[in-house]
């Protein structure tokens, strides 16, 4: 099978999924594929879900695959939601990665908005929407990370036990502790939720 391989676009949509939502993941994806082109997307999954792999892949996933639109991205361990960028940054360590999330339907190019911000500014963390409750937290259905944000924390993360944490509040004590610049851009979110399974964080 021919993998989607990365062809120098200007940045990575990042995201991952897990059982209970794989066969609704492809509703994601197609909205991701027509909404942001110029994109290049990469689905993160964790083979101890999937021990078998592309075998265990509902048809509305492996269309994407197939097609050379969506990369698969395997590891091994089931890091939950810390999946969704962290080994993606580790792959491509010289391009911008944007987050996405698996229940959700985008319905703008939020991706060339958070992107053209980046190349503007320079910001290293930019979050599409602002928190509320947190205005300095990095909402993790729309953020980018600039190339080399977590670079000296991938292997910590890889080891450090937070699993059962909520990633965006932990990826803000890192940005925090690093200094990095944080952007939030709008008040609304670029997409609206299409199930109300439970997180993958499980918190």
């Amino acid at each position: 099978m021919t993998m989607k391989q990365y062809n120098g676009e200007k940045a990575i949509i990042s995201l991952t999924t897990w059982k209970a939502r794989i066969n609704t993941v492809g509703l994601t994806l197609f909205s991701l594929y027509t909404q942001c082109p110029s994109f290049h997307i990469v689905l993160v999954l964790s083979e101890e879900e999937f021990p078998k792999k592309e075998a265990e892949l509902p048809d509305s996933v492996m269309a994407f695959v197939n097609k050379n639109i969506v990369e698969l991205l395997w590891v091994y361990k089931n890091y939950k939601s810390f999946k969704k960028v962290l080994f993606t940054m580790e792959k491509y360590k010289d391009v911008p990665i944007i987050s996405a999330d698996d229940d959700c339907i985008y319905v703008c190019n939020y991706a060339e908005k958070l992107y053209d911000y980046w190349r503007t500014t320079g910001t290293q963390v930019i979050s599409y929407r602002m928190s509320k409750k947190d205005p300095m937290c990095p909402i993790g259905c729309s953020v980018l990370y600039a190339p080399t944000t977590f670079d000296k924390f991938i292997k910590a993360f890889k080891t450090y036990k937070i699993m059962n944490m909520q990633d965006d509040g932990f990826y803000k004590k890192v940005c925090k502790a690093q200094h990095l610049s944080f952007a939030a851009l709008y008040k609304k979110f670029p997409c609206y939720f299409h199930d109300q399974i439970k997180p993958i964080n499980g918190v």
